[in-house]
Order: C-alpha cells, then sequence, then structure tokens
C-alpha cells in the first residue's frame, strides 16, 4: 500500500508506474542515474530543486513524495478510490489498449455533455 511507504519507496513506485527508467528519470531531473538509484535506496534525499524536478516528471506533488499518503492525493484530487483503483488498472495496460480506453472514456463524457445541453433547452 502506498500510504506505508517512506520517499524512497514512493519514488520508486511512482517511477515504475511511469514505465521510465532510473537513468530515464535522471535524464529528466539533470542528475546522474547513480544518484536516483542513491534515492530509491534511501541513502540520500534530493535537494529543493531536485524534488521539484522529481515531482514535475512523476507527475505529482512534492508534498506527496516527501510525506504524503495515496488518500491525501485521492482526497485532494477530489476523486474516489474506486476511480483511482480503476485508473491504476489501466495504467498498466499496453498502449493500444490505454487508447481505447481513453477514447470510450473521450465518447462516453461528449455524449453526457450533449445530453446535457439538450435538456437544458
Amino acid at each position: 500500500m502506498l500510504n506505508k511507504m517512506d520517499f524512497a519507496d514512493r519514488l520508486k513506485e511512482l517511477r515504475k508506474r511511469k514505465g521510465i527508467s532510473q537513468s530515464e528519470l535522471a535524464g529528466l531531473i539533470e542528475v546522474h542515474y547513480t544518484q536516483v538509484s542513491r534515492y530509491e535506496r534511501g541513502e540520500t534525499k534530493p535537494n529543493a530543486e531536485a524534488m521539484t524536478k522529481l515531482a514535475k516528471a512523476l507527475d505529482t506533488t512534492v508534498d506527496y513524495l516527501m510525506n504524503g499518503t495515496a488518500d491525501d492525493v485521492v482526497q485532494d484530487a477530489g476523486l474516489e478510490k474506486e476511480l483511482i483503483s480503476r485508473f491504476k488498472e489501466v495504467q498498466s495496460l499496453d498502449t493500444d489498449d490505454k487508447k481505447t480506453v481513453l477514447s470510450l472514456m473521450d465518447a462516453y463524457i461528449a455524449k453526457t455533455k450533449i445530453q446535457t445541453l439538450l435538456h437544458a433547452k
């Protein structure tokens, strides 16, 4: 569970979810890949600049990386836990399947918006 993790665990989990290697993450935050490895092993923590870059590269917040729980992130985002669970499952699909799911979601959202507009008149 994410809420039992420390910084190193959260960093590693987020990187893996994003599907990028330590080297790729290092390139994104402009450090040597061995530094990312040290972060993930809990040997060191990044400075403020690197932490900000990590959060941006991993689509999260500095607060979540440092202290957060999954529940805090879900609550702050206004998302239901059930939706987050489904999104995590979609995240593990291959690229084509993800695109299909997103297309279905987009179509349903568009349909609902059109229905709302039609019924508003």
